[in-house]
């Protein structure tokens, strides 16, 4: 029955493999690169073009993706919601970040460390 279940008396041995080296990390170091690694996200409600100013500054700090829900300007003025979106994508583009828009009310803009995923996978 033993044999059925794949089970033996032999016990196994595990051998030590020496031929990898691992590299010891204290918490001193992963602490050290944790800050330059946060992202902050921050969302906006763009209902004018006004508002546009304190969204380009915190894109240009290049670490804060920002959630940009324009559906009001998009109802108020379709024009001025061109002229927005057009000033972020130059500012994006400016820095080597991704800009997508998504749920036809939301523009996502990632700074150039930030990669989004456009697709199904």
């Amino acid at each position: 029955m033993a044999a059925f279940l794949g089970f033996s008396k032999k016990k196994e041995e595990f051998v030590e493999d020496d031929s990898e080296d691992y590299l010891a990390i204290s918490e001193y170091d992963t602490k050290s690169h944790t800050e330059e690694k946060v992202v902050d996200v921050k969302v906006f409600v763009l209902d004018n073009y006004e508002n546009i100013r304190n969204i380009l500054d915190i894109i240009r700090n290049e670490r804060t993706m920002c959630l940009i829900d324009i559906h009001l300007l998009r109802n108020k003025d379709p024009d001025e919601l061109k002229r927005a979106v057009d000033k972020i994508k130059k500012t994006i583009e400016a820095i080597g970040g991704e800009l997508v828009g998504f749920h036809e009310n939301w523009v996502l803009a990632a700074p150039k460390n930030v990669h989004i995923h456009k697709g199904k996978n």
